[in-house]
């Protein structure tokens, strides 16, 4: 009987060099396809998160501004309890930094050159009739009213009364140092209702007047301090609401004529570019001034309001944008991806 071959008797004790290209391979594979799963995952979360940062953020806003429209006062007597404009610009407002300057070339926002176009800043009637889809200009709507706001018994406003509330958008300096960069915010200023000291009480809503067309409300000259009638126009730093906030604006609605359903009051057009709850027929707003043929009239009984506010990502690729980093893609276009729309409906309990 004879004895197996040597060689027949061994195992093999390891891969050939083929088996181990191949396992290195798929390896090398799969590695990559979770890395992209992972990257996706990753990218999925933060956009999720920092539009539902964005959202809290308006919502909040909606929140106090429907509040203090639900408490809005209107009378029948002449005088302008309520004043939306849409701003072409920011001409003079905001001493906090804003100006015509700063909102004009080289920043990128657009302006309303091309009213109703896709590159455009001002679209106050798109085809969809869906507040969602507006633009309310390059500054957005400054909408200022006479409200009820409860007493919350501080320092600046610690006696109950009608006061003057504002709100805007400005496009200020983060910091006061040269070269620091810009953000979009929206500030709400409101002015105390009265004051037995002077010169705050000279500054008070009862000394300047329930007419919100008064020089009071419109100066240039500073806002002043807080609680002042100045800061309707002039918001301060601290007055602040919400940063990220490129577009704000507002529709009133009110009954028809006969049928008494609710319509659309303003904006009816791209032309109608102001509103006024008088029934002076001359009244037209002041700053910016607007022409009697741009502004319509009524006493609205509901309101639609609409915020836009950027996430994390949208304010940083605007602001590399509008620093000449890079070179596109479009405004918009980065502002629809990297943003969210909030609106809201409110009806006004004033009876004129």
């Amino acid at each position: 009987m004879h004895a197996p071959p040597k060689h027949s008797l061994r195992r093999r004790s390891g891969f050939t060099l083929v088996e181990l290209l191949v396992a290195s391979a798929i390896t090398v594979v799969l590695a990559g396809a979770m890395v992209a799963i992972l990257a996706q995952v990753s990218a999925t979360w933060a956009r999720a998160g920092g539009g539902l940062v964005a959202m809290q953020q308006a919502e909040q806003a909606l929140d106090l501004l429907a509040r203090d429209l639900e408490t809005a006062v209107m009378r029948r007597d002449g005088r302008v309890w309520l004043i939306a404009t849409v701003q072409p610009d920011q001409s003079g407002a905001g001493d906090i930094g804003g100006s015509l300057a700063r909102w004009s070339p080289p920043v990128r926002k657009p302006g309303e050159a091309a009213a109703g176009t896709p590159a455009s800043s001002l679209q106050l009637a798109p085809a969809s009739g869906r507040l969602e889809d507006c633009r309310f200009g390059m500054a957005g709507v400054w909408l200022r009213f006479i409200a009820q706001v409860p007493d919350r018994n501080d320092a600046a406003a610690n006696t109950s009364g009608p006061r003057a509330v504002a709100y805007q958008i400005v496009r200020h300096a983060v910091t006061g140092d040269a070269g620091s960069a810009q953000v979009y915010s929206l500030f709400r200023s409101e002015v105390r209702p009265y004051s037995d000291d002077s010169p705050a009480r000279e500054r008070s809503t009862f000394a300047v007047g329930c007419d919100l067309c008064a020089e009071g409300y419109n100066t240039t000259s500073g806002g002043g301090n807080l609680g002042d009638a100045g800061t309707v126009r002039r918001p301060r730093r601290e007055l602040v609401l919400g940063n990220h906030v490129v577009d704000f604006g507002v529709r009133f609605l009110g009954p028809a004529a006969g049928s008494g359903r609710l319509e659309l009051l303003f904006p009816t057009g791209n032309d109608n570019r102001a509103f006024v709850a008088t029934t002076s027929p001359g009244a037209v707003p002041v700053h910016p001034p607007v022409p009697a043929g741009q502004t319509s009239r009524g006493f609205p009984t509901a309101a639609e309001l609409f915020i836009r506010v950027l996430t994390e990502e949208g304010a940083r690729q605007i602001a590399a944008l509008e620093q000449g980093q890079v070179a596109g893609p479009a405004w918009w276009e980065i502002a629809r991806a990297h943003s969210v729309v909030c609106t809201r409906r409110v009806v006004l309990e004033a009876s004129p």
